[in-house]
């Protein structure tokens, strides 16, 4: 068998990604996933219009758990990161959403290492 270093010139070249990531669990009141589900909608929207450092802006529903969302968010770099929650869609988001989410666990990210299909934004967004 080939070692890792036979096949590929050497060992894998870390390069270091200014990349960060958040994914944010969301757990919604009883009878709130209708209204929890429209805000996201809209504010995924807005970032897609207006916010070309935020990469990615995915939000997901769970199996099995009905009343939990996630949110995924890839940023160029902490500068994204920091613009994005100062949006003003944003803030209006996490103001309308409280009222209908019962607990939040917000995970940061600082990315290591990607892989990505070149299609990834017409899958992910289809018009």
């Amino acid at each position: 068998a080939e070692s890792y270093d036979d096949l590929y010139d050497g060992p894998p070249r870390s390069q270091a990604s200014k990349a960060k990531g958040v994914i944010t669990i969301y757990t919604i009141a009883d009878g709130q996933v209708p209204a929890f589900d429209q805000l996201a909608s809209a504010v995924v929207a807005e970032v897609s219009r207006n916010e070309p450092d935020t990469l990615l802006f995915a939000s997901h529903t769970v199996s099995g758990a009905q009343q939990q969302r996630i949110v995924y968010a890839i940023y160029r770099d902490d500068l994204a990161r920091e613009e994005h929650e100062q949006q003003p869609h944003v803030l209006e988001f996490q103001r309308r959403s409280a009222g209908v989410v019962v607990a939040t666990n917000v995970i940061e990210l600082s990315l290591s290492e990607a892989a990505a299909a070149e299609g990834l934004p017409a899958m992910l967004m289809p018009r």
